[in-house]
C-alpha cells in the first residue's frame, strides 16, 4: 500500500481571523493576493517535482451552524447529551454563513482564483448542505437572493462530490455526530457520490453504553486514512476542496503537518501541501 509524508508550505498564507480573511483572498501572501501568480507558483513547483511527489492545494472547509452547535453554545457538552440530534442540519444562519463564503468564492474566482477540480465531503448533512451552498454555483444551481432557501437539484445543489466517511466528525457518544440512513442522504444529496459497500445505518459511530469518545491518537489516524483515500482519488488533480467539521479539521490538520487552529463555524482555510509517496 502506499503511504504519503507531508510538508505544508505555509509562506503562501497568513491566516488571521475568519471575518477579515473572508473580505480578502483567504489570507493570500503578499496583500492584496495575486492569484496569477499564486497558480504560477504553484504549476511551477509541480513541474519540478520528481516522480512520486506532487503539491496539492485543498480548500479544507468547516460547516456552517447546526443545530446541535446552537444547543453546545448554550447549554455546553453536557446539554448536547441531554438533547440529542441524529446528524442534525444547518440553521438559518448556518446557511446564510456558507453563502457568505459562496460570495468570497465567486468573488476571489472573477479575481484569478483557482476552481477545485475535485471535491470531498464528510457524510454527515451539515457538511453536505455546506459545500452545495458554497460550491453550487458553479453546477448551475439556482439560488435566491438571500441564499437561505432550498434550491433544486437537493441540499447538494449539484455538487459532484465524492463521500469520504473517514473525514467525519469525531466520533462516538454525541448523537449529532451520527449519520442518516444512507437511503435518506442518497435522497438529499442526489449529485453526491457514496462510497460502494457503505451500510445503510451507521456501523461506525457508537453510543456511550458501548465505548467512549474517540481518542485524540484514533482522531488522527483515522483522518490521516480519510486524506489517503482523497489522495488517491484524486490522482493528478492540484486543487482539491474538502468540507468537514472543526474535530476532523483538528485531525486531518495534525495528519498533514499543519498546526492546527481554531476553525470556526463556515470558515475556509486554504492549505498548500507538497505530498511524497512513502512505499511500505
Amino acid at each position: 500500500m502506499v503511504r504519503y509524508s507531508y510538508t505544508h508550505l505555509d509562506e503562501f498564507f497568513v491566516l488571521s481571523q475568519w471575518q477579515e480573511d473572508v473580505k480578502g483572498p483567504f489570507g493570500l501572501t503578499p496583500p492584496p493576493g495575486d492569484w496569477e501568480s499564486f497558480k504560477a507558483k504553484i504549476k511551477a513547483l509541480n513541474d519540478v517535482c520528481p516522480p512520486g511527489e506532487s503539491v496539492k492545494v485543498i480548500y479544507a472547509a468547516r460547516h456552517g451552524q447546526a443545530e446541535h452547535n446552537v444547543i453546545a453554545d448554550k447549554y455546553g457538552e453536557m446539554g448536547q447529551m441531554q438533547h440529542p440530534i441524529l446528524d442534525p442540519d444547518l440553521t438559518p444562519l448556518g446557511r446564510s454563513q456558507a453563502y457568505q463564503t459562496r460570495l468570497a468564492l465567486e468573488r476571489e474566482c472573477k479575481r484569478g482564483m483557482p476552481l477545485p477540480e475535485r471535491w470531498f465531503v464528510s457524510p454527515l448533512k451539515r457538511a453536505g448542505e455546506t459545500c452545495g451552498i458554497e460550491w453550487g454555483w458553479l453546477f448551475a444551481d439556482d439560488y435566491t437572493s438571500d441564499g437561505l432557501k432550498e434550491w433544486k437539484g437537493g441540499k447538494g445543489h449539484g455538487v459532484d462530490a465524492t463521500v469520504i466517511e473517514n473525514i467525519r466528525e469525531h466520533l462516538h457518544v454525541h448523537q449529532c455526530d451520527a449519520r442518516y440512513p444512507l437511503s435518506a442522504l442518497k435522497a438529499q444529496f442526489t449529485s453526491f457520490t457514496y462510497p460502494e459497500g457503505m451500510s445503510d445505518e451507521d456501523d461506525v459511530w457508537k453510543p456511550i453504553v458501548v465505548r467512549g469518545r474517540e481518542t485524540e491518537e484514533e482522531l488522527v489516524a483515522r483522518r490521516g486514512e480519510g486524506i489517503r483515500e482523497v489522495l488517491e482519488r484524486s490522482q493528478g488533480d492540484t486543487y482539491i476542496s474538502l468540507t468537514s467539521h472543526s474535530g476532523a479539521l483538528r485531525g486531518i490538520y495534525k495528519s498533514l503537518n499543519v498546526i492546527p487552529r481554531k476553525v470556526i463555524v463556515g470558515e475556509m482555510n486554504v492549505l498548500v501541501i507538497r505530498v511524497k509517496e512513502v512505499q511500505e
